[in-house]
């Protein structure tokens, strides 16, 4: 199998998970080192973001959403 199969078949297999299953999952897997923390985050970009998305990116109140889309729009 070739590595680029394999990472489509991991890929595949993270993205089947449910969300949280999947966010849990890709946490520990990147804090048993920082070699596997560069490994999911090189291979897995949209996974890594996914798990570990700052929250200063996530507005949480109606308002702060709201000036995010106009900010958007823009």
């Amino acid at each position: 199998m070739s590595e680029t199969h394999l990472i489509e078949a991991v890929a595949r297999r993270f993205k089947a998970l449910p969300k949280k299953e999947r966010v849990r999952s890709i946490r520990v897997f990147a804090a048993k080192s920082e070699a596997d923390k560069r490994f999911i985050r090189r291979y897995f970009p949209d996974l890594f973001e996914e798990a570990f998305r700052s929250s200063a990116a996530v507005p949480r109140s109606k308002t702060r959403r709201q000036r995010a889309r106009r900010a958007e729009s823009c």
